[in-house]
This record gives structure tokens, sequence and C-alpha cells, in this order.
């Protein structure tokens, strides 16, 4: 019996259980379904200038999408999540976290999350400023002593010279425009939370860090969560559960145990103990795809320099969060390319994840978002265009000997173009979205509770009612450390 047990030992799950146990006089039990690696990490997962193997991963498939492409879903099974797999730190505008306080969830304003992005942060940087933290145990840096290749460089200036403003802090508040890439590792050594908030030599004695133990379902007292059952069968009881199995994983868990849409759980055999509907739905991702610049240079094993430019497509207004972003990075020695990645970053399109079966070890069905909204397409073809006018500047043509990449004969060839080569990034949220009424969909209220139990809690980026504008990792911290604190004062 435990006060609380954790279930997903991923970027949210760490940082709640190393939170939770900060009191010595409660119980708390973090369950994994991979491995406990910290103490011997492979050399893929720290290296903070790439990403590592494909290894300590749950294997998964997406559905195939309407032109019947199935893609890899990358998410890592050990200690660390997905933590292993990112390694940048932008947070996204402020007009996110407003936007998500306007749905209802009160207490998520950006000034209201703010102290937990605060808390969470050790910018190395910008530490001093008022919107950023520098005792925190997550890393922030932009390595501004180190130069990018030159073609990186030319990209830059390509941003600059096509009406892009320079940004020195793309974590600014308001901050739009083109500079270094934050990132969330130490001299080139990938930072976790697994490291920052789990250090395996100071595992605090009231906290019991369980690896390849995958969790099957739920078990309830009434509407109370009162433990949860492993898919080998043994129970495990806890005075409150909560889940951290992400964006992919929560869900699927809900679902097992009979939370989720009626009429989904009944087609595959399992009981219904409330109907949500908003359980599986509403998978939000940043969609992507790359502009060829034609490179044929030599590139570089270390080290690997990320830049972006953020911008309002013609679709959106400088009061809102910016909808695009180019992403552009250092040629890696391998298979040296220099491309213009494109970002939708906050796209109409949903996906959702569903239950093959009630069989735990049977991977969910996973439906990507599809450019199913033509608006979606519409600004993705106006980002394609103004990625064509950076690629053709002649500070990046004169270092790319390869041909420049092809402007679309028509808006048919263009809309084609984009339906093949779009790809999900992957930034996915929104399976357990956090919203008042589970009739429009809400799973979780604002402090992370589930709708119509008790006991129960989400703490992960399945919660986040829509993608912000950033990168997902920070925020997913964020998240966990203000829920947390809820948590905590309820145990």
């Amino acid at each position: 019996m435990f006060d609380v047990v954790v279930v997903g030992g991923g970027a949210a799950g760490c940082v709640v259980a190393a939170r939770l146990a900060e009191s010595a006089a409660r119980s708390v039990l973090l369950l994994e379904a991979g491995p406990d690696r910290r103490a011997d990490p492979t050399e893929g997962m720290r290296d903070g200038w790439g990403i590592d193997p494909e290894e300590f991963d749950w294997d998964y498939t997406s559905e195939p999408s309407p032109r019947g492409v199935v893609r890899n879903v990358r998410r890592k099974k050990v200690l660390g999540g997905t933590s292993w797999l990112t390694r940048f730190t932008p947070r996204g505008s402020p007009a996110d976290y407003d936007r998500w306080a306007a749905l209802g969830n009160a207490g998520w304003s950006f000034d209201e999350v703010l102290p937990y992005f605060i808390r969470l942060e050790n910018d190395a940087d910008f530490g001093d400023q008022p919107w950023h933290g520098n005792r925190g145990p997550m890393p922030s840096t932009r390595y501004l002593d180190l130069d990018y290749t030159e073609v990186a460089a030319a990209g830059l200036d390509a941003l600059e010279a096509a009406g892009f403003p320079r940004v020195d802090d793309h974590n600014r508040p308001g901050a739009v425009g083109a500079g270094r890439m934050p990132m969330n590792s130490r001299d080139g050594v990938r930072v976790t939370t697994a490291d920052a908030y789990l250090p395996a030599a100071s595992t605090p004695p009231n906290l019991t860090v369980r690896g390849d133990a995958q969790v099957a379902d739920l078990v309830f007292d009434g509407a109370c969560a009162s433990g949860v059952r492993l898919s080998d069968g043994t129970i495990i009881e806890a005075g409150w559960v909560v889940l951290c199995a992400g964006t992919y994983g929560s869900p699927a868990i809900l679902m097992r145990s009979g939370i989720g849409p009626e009429h989904h759980l009944r087609s595959v055999g399992v009981s219904v103990r409330a109907d949500l509907p908003g359980v599986g739905a509403n998978l939000a991702d940043h969609p992507g795809f790359d502009v060829d610049c034609g490179y044929q240079g030599a590139g570089r094993r270390a080290p690997m320099l990320h830049a972006i430019a953020t911008f309002h497509s013609s679709r959106s207004t400088t009061s809102e969060p910016p909808d695009v972003m180019f992403w552009l990075t250092d040629p890696d020695q391998e298979s040296p390319s220099f491309e213009i990645s494109v970002l939708l970053l906050k796209p109409r399109s949903r996906g959702a994840v569903r239950l093959r079966s009630a069989d735990p070890l049977e991977p969910p069905s996973i439906e990507l978002p599809s450019l199913s909204d033509s608006v979606d397409v519409e600004r993705l073809a106006e980002a394609y265009r103004r990625a064509l006018e950076v690629a053709n500047h002649p500070h990046v043509r004169r270092l790319c000997a390869g041909a420049p990449p092809d402007e679309p004969k028509g808006a048919a060839e263009l809309d084609e173009l984009l339906r093949t080569e779009t790809r999900s990034i992957p930034h996915v949220v929104g399976t357990c979205s956090m919203g008042p009424r589970p009739d429009d969909g809400g799973v979780v209220d604002a402090r992370g509770s589930v709708h119509a139990t008790e006991r129960l809690s989400v703490i992960d980026a399945s919660i986040m009612p829509d993608v912000p504008s950033g990168f997902t990792h920070v925020p997913t911290i964020m998240i966990a450390e203000r829920l947390s604190d809820h948590v905590a004062s309820h145990l």
C-alpha cells in the first residue's frame, strides 16, 4: 500500500514522483514500463547533439493515413521516457496558456503558470530575466559561444533578409522572429527529467522506482481509484493514482479501466465505468515537412546547432500565438544536408487514440492528425512559398551546389506535395484534454483530476487542450510541477 502510485516515468512522471516524495511522511511508487537506465545509459542516449538510436522504443506505428501511409510513432519505453528523445526548450507564446484559461481552465493563464516555468529552469543565458529561472533542475542553453556551420549561418542571414527580425531569446514573452534554438543539455550532454529530478545516487527512501512494470488498468473502490493492476496481474494498492503515461499511454489505460467513449469501450469488450467521450480524442500535433536547399557540402558530428524562426500566417493575428515555424539545423556529418523544416504550430486537424482490444500488451490504435482541415493546408502552402524565398536567397544559394527546391506549378500540385510530404514531428498532446465539461470533451478538470472519479489524476502532455506554439517538452514539465502541488495538498 502506497500513499500515491505514479504510472509512467517519463518527462512528467519523474517530476511528479520527485515532488511528491519531498515529504518524507509520504510513500510514493513510480512505475515505468521500460527499464531504469539512469546508472548506465547508452552513449546515444546521452548525446545531446542528436537523436538517440531507436532503442527502448514502444515500437508504435500509426494507422494508415488517408493516402495509405503508415508511420513509426516514436515514444521512449525507459525511465525518463521521451525526455531521452527531445533536446529543445521553447515554451511557446503566452497566448497559448491564456487560451487554455479562456477555455474554462482556471489557473492556467501565462501569468499563473510562469512561476512553474521559472521553478523548473536553469537558463544559462538569460537566467536573470524575470521570465526565466536560474536555479531549477532543467538546463536551457543556446550555446552562444559556439558558431554555426557556414551554411546554417547563411540560412539565418537569409531569414533576416526575408524580413524575420532577430530574436536573442525565443522564450521571451512575445518573441517572434529568428534566432538560436534553446536546448536542454549541458556541454552537449542531454539532460532528462530522470537526471534532473531523480538522480540515481540520491533517490529518497520514501520513493520506490520500479522498472519493467507495465500497467494494465486501474483498480477502483466505487468512484475512488484504489490502485493499479500490472500486466502480469499483480495489484498494487494506493491512496491516489496519478497517470503520467503520456499522450498514447494515459488514454489507453483509462479506456482499459472503463473510462472513455461508451460506444468504443463496448466495441472492444470493456465494461463502462464512466462515459467520457474526450478520452483518446483531440490528438493534436505539429505537422511538418522539409524543403531541401540542395546542399552538397560537408557536415560535422558536433556541435549540431539549431535555429528557429516563428511567424504569423495571413490566417492569424499578432494577438494570437505565431502559427508557423521554420527550423534550420547544421548539416550532419553522416548525411549532410541543409533543409528548412516547416512546422504548423497551431493546427486545426485532429487525430485519435483508440484500443484495438482490452489486452494491455496490444499497442493502441493511433490515428495521427491528417490535413483534414483546409485552413491547415492553406497555411502550410503559404509557409512553403515563404520557405522557397529563403532557400533561393543568394546567401543560401552560394553554398548549395545542388538544384534549388522546385516551385509547384499551381495550387493543385502544391496541395498534392503537402499532403504527401507532411509528417508528425511528433509533438503530440490532447488525448485527455483539460476542460470543465465532459460533454465538450473534457477528461480532467483544471487540477488534473479525472471527471466522474475520485483520487485519480492525469498529469502529462495528454491534458493540454491544444498544442502550444513552442515545443511540448518544457510545457509538460511545467504541468507536472504545477499539478504535483495540487496532489500533494490532498494527500
